[in-house]
């Protein structure tokens, strides 16, 4: 029996089994109970020549996310869950070294990743947001072990992926948008960064729950914020297809294209579907510009991708290769009132 192993039996975190183990930190009496009750059925005996071995050095996990200011505090909720992975493994020698990356702009993962690298981490946590930057970085570094967070990334081989299917995602948006609007007409799907693979994906799925119901009509758009006219764009949308019932919004914009639907004056006729349920787009939601929401949890995502790295690089064990998020269906009905906190690990 393993330390993770423990802790999952126990439903606790490796740390606090290490501070079990090990007499050191506060934790709760009957958390403690709970532990040692399980170590002592399984007979568990710590390996302390390995753990001492190990812990003779520091395990550095790089970290490589968007900025986390962007797109509405999702990453800064991502890097949340790392931070409280890295502080719970700290006594086991587990540092993180991160560095944002402006997507935006060509070339900035891959730089970004080039510096992160030259610092000698052990292992990189990465979100794979522009894939070809992403393989042309790891493809320098051929014996890095990695994880990816919130995409898929096609043709590597990672650790781990801690990540939604985004065609099921898709696919799910088009059966919630059919559920709530079983009328027919012209449906659009939009996404932001049509070069991301999630993005994409999550369109390909929509499109093909429709693609046997002749009663609506499905098209995509790419929108983009700055320097364009995204209003005036979706204004001609509408005046071509009077028909238009529904808008699917690939990621957490769908506050801000719900805004745009209300200036026009176009939510009567249309339900809105979009990802996460960061705070912009909860308040979107209570203010019933948006329908419903699909979540992919990104706190418990950059938490996990920690652990697992941490397992494959200190306890020599094989993680999951990948870890399927669950995807959270969010109503108004079932909306966290103000001063919640919506699934955190």
């Amino acid at each position: 029996m393993t330390i993770s192993e423990i802790a999952k039996l126990a439903n606790v975190s490796i740390g606090t089994v290490d501070r079990v183990l090990h007499k050191r930190g506060r934790v709760a009496p009957n958390t403690v109970e709970k532990v040692m009750s399980i170590i002592e059925e399984h007979g568990y005996q710590p390996n302390t020549y390995a753990r001492n071995l190990k812990l003779s050095r520091q395990f550095t996990i790089g970290v490589l996310l968007p900025l986390l200011h962007s797109e509405y505090g999702y990453w800064n909720l991502m890097y949340e869950g790392i931070l409280k992975a890295a502080k719970e493994l700290s006594p086991l020698a587990v540092t993180i070294d991160m560095l944002e990356f402006d997507r935006t702009k060509e070339g900035s993962l891959l730089a970004q990743g080039r510096r992160i690298l030259e610092k000698s981490v052990d292992a990189l946590l990465l979100a794979p947001v522009v894939p070809a930057e992403a393989k042309t970085l790891l493809a320098d570094h051929p014996t890095l072990d990695y994880a990816f967070v919130d995409s898929p990334l096609p043709d590597t081989i990672p650790v781990c992926s801690v990540i939604q299917n985004p065609y099921q995602g898709g696919y799910l948006a088009g059966r919630m948008l059919h559920l709530l609007q079983p009328n027919g007409g012209t449906l659009l799907a939009v996404q932001t960064h049509r070069a991301a693979y999630n993005s994409s994906e999550r369109v390909r799925g929509f499109l093909s729950y429709f693609a046997d119901k002749p009663a609506y009509k499905t098209y995509d758009m790419e929108i983009h914020f700055a320097g364009q006219n995204p209003l005036g764009d979706l204004d001609v949308f509408y005046r071509n297809h009077p028909d238009m019932s529904g808008i699917f919004v690939v990621n957490d914009a769908i506050h801000r294209v719900a805004g745009l639907v209300v200036q026009l004056g176009r939510k009567s006729q249309t339900v809105m579907i979009g990802y996460d349920a960061i705070a912009q787009n909860c308040k979107a939601m209570k203010n019933k510009q948006v329908d419903c929401l699909l979540s992919q949890r990104p706190e418990f995502q950059g938490y996990t991708a920690i652990y697992q790295l941490y397992r494959k690089g200190l306890l020599n064990q094989l993680p999951e290769t990948t870890i399927c998020v669950p995807i959270d269906i969010i109503l108004p009905e079932n909306l966290m009132v103000e001063g919640e906190t919506y699934l955190k690990p």
